[in-house]
């Protein structure tokens, strides 16, 4: 494995070097990364500057190190086991494995050497890292790791008006109608109809109340010289 210390700085070098990235578009994702942005490898395959394939690609021949994305191999969930999964997110760091002390771990092309010390020195392992891709670690840990996306609601907004909530029942019904074949020129003519008919037997501001339709009881005038 190649002694350099692990960096985006020599990274960045190396991409403007072989022409693969404007070297002002290199800055700008650096100082995005280090302003509490992406990190700059994420910012690099985001704005697609450069392909994550070639990234890593770069990454393995600048340190030696060797290629291994998730989708190759299967992490073991029991390797992240006491680690701070809200520190692996946050680097887009995928735990493989375990083997007594040493701990496999998948980077996003790559991290800075301070993060991989800083898992080190809280886990007490020793860490061998691998390089991956951006985008096949971060769709890992959105799979596995990240709470899953709230659902959108489903609340009905109860304050449109009751005339809007009536046209959006016709619009459906014509709809079904029409996919029926059903020919609904007669039928909004006898709704306007209806609709027409029960106005009209609504009383006006000044008339009276509505009679019952219930038939009256008629009571027959009694026989001469009855008393009631």
């Amino acid at each position: 494995m190649n002694n350099q210390r692990l960096g985006y700085q020599r990274l960045a070098e190396a991409l403007v070097d072989r022409g693969l990235v404007e070297a002002q578009a290199i800055q700008d994702a650096l100082s995005m990364s280090s302003h509490g942005g992406l990190p700059f490898p994420e910012a690099l395959v985001t704005a697609r500057l450069v392909s994550d394939w070639e990234l890593s690609n770069v990454v393995c021949e600048l340190y030696g190190l060797p290629f291994l994305t998730v989708d190759i191999a299967d992490p073991d969930t029991e390797s992240m086991r006491g680690l701070d999964l809200n520190f692996l997110i946050e680097n887009g760091l995928v735990p493989l494995s375990r083997h007594g002390q040493v701990l496999t771990i998948c980077m996003p092309a790559i991290v800075p050497a301070e993060i991989l010390g800083c898992i080190a020195a809280e886990s007490d392992l020793q860490i061998l890292a691998v390089v991956g891709t951006v985008q096949s670690n971060r769709r890992w840990l959105e799979k596995n790791m990240e709470p899953a996306a709230e659902l959108a609601s489903t609340d009905i907004n109860l304050s449109v008006e009751s005339s809007e909530w009536g046209n959006l029942f016709d619009e459906a019904d014509a709809a079904v109608l029409q996919e029926l074949d059903v020919d609904i020129e007669p039928i909004k003519k006898l709704s306007i109809l209806q609709d027409l008919s029960e106005e009209s037997a609504l009383p006006g501001p000044g008339d009276g109340p509505i009679e019952s339709e219930r038939p009256k009881r008629v009571i027959p005038d009694p026989p001469d010289g009855t008393i009631l």
